[in-house]
This record gives structure tokens, C-alpha cells and sequence, in this order.
């Protein structure tokens, strides 16, 4: 037995004169314009809470117009290329330390990325290879569990 609707259903009989998008509730106050809108705002170097704040609406507000509205969430990814740019342009301009201290601040946070303070470490082990038979340095090579290798050392390393 196949089941034929006669009739639409009360939601979609609702939602038949709305714009694509549109769900019951309250109305989005997403418009196209704030595409362009966010690109001038955060080219100047500020965020996109700020943005936000600028058209008063909450920072969740904008992460879900991101998620579900493809165009704005591209204009935020170059909005946010361009704040870095800006806050570049800052640092390189900058005449004394506050400015490029503040500047540096900012694009750490913006772009940590390219911009996080990276901290290397350089580690030396001295290794006596006599002790260790072909079958455990070829295993070794490969990757592969080695049979136990007595570590002990065969003379005293002086202090330092």
C-alpha cells in the first residue's frame, strides 16, 4: 500500500511564501550587505567580535551565519587575511616599541599561526653503537621492536 499526499503540510504551506533560508521563529538578521561590511571593518585591524558588536548582534550570532550562509563565511576568511594585513602594516609603521609591542600582541592572536612564539630545543644524547648487534640496528633501521639493548654505560660520562 503506497501513501499519497493530498494535501501540503501545515509547516510547508507556511514557508511557501518566505525566502529560501527562512525557518519559524525569529527572523534572521543576517543581510548580504554585511559580506562587504566585515571585510571594511576587520581590514582596519579589528576582530570579528568587534564586528559584531558594530552591528549589534552576539559573536554567536555571526559563527552561525558563517556555518549556514557559504558567501559570509568566505568574506570572513578574507576579512581575517586582512586584518593580519593590517596589523602588519601597523608593525612595519610603527616608530617606537608601545606601538609595535601592541602590534605584535595583536597579530599573535590574530594569526598564531605564522605568528606564535616558536621554542626549539636541541637535545644531544651520545650513543655507543659497540653493544648492539646487526639483527637490533637493522630492526632499529626498520622501525620495528627491538630486542632488549643493555643501556648501561660501559665508562663514566664526566660531570659537568
Amino acid at each position: 500500500m503506497t501513501f499519497v499526499r493530498k494535501r501540503p503540510m501545515a509547516h510547508h504551506v507556511a514557508l511557501a511564501d518566505k525566502p529560501p533560508g527562512y525557518t519559524f521563529g525569529r527572523p534572521t538578521k543576517y543581510r548580504e550587505e554585511y559580506c562587504q561590511a566585515v571585510q571594511e571593518h576587520m581590514g582596519k585591524g579589528r576582530s570579528l567580535t568587534a564586528f559584531a558588536g558594530e552591528i549589534k548582534v552576539s559573536v554567536e550570532s555571526i559563527y552561525e551565519w558563517i556555518a549556514t550562509h557559504p558567501d559570509f563565511s568566505d568574506s570572513v576568511k578574507r576579512a581575517q587575511a586582512q586584518r593580519v594585513n593590517a596589523l602588519e602594516e601597523r608593525l612595519l609603521s610603527a616608530n617606537n616599541g608601545g606601538t609595535a609591542a601592541t602590534s605584535i600582541f595583536a597579530l599573535k592572536n590574530a594569526c598564531p599561526a605564522e605568528w606564535r612564539e616558536v621554542r626549539y630545543e636541541n637535545i644531544e644524547h651520545t650513543v655507543n653503537l659497540d653493544g648492539i648487534s646487526d639483527e637490533q640496528l637493522a630492526a632499529i633501521a626498520l622501525g620495528r621492536q627491538t630486542p632488549m639493548i643493555d643501556v648501561t654505560p660501559s665508562k663514566k660520562l664526566p660531570k659537568r
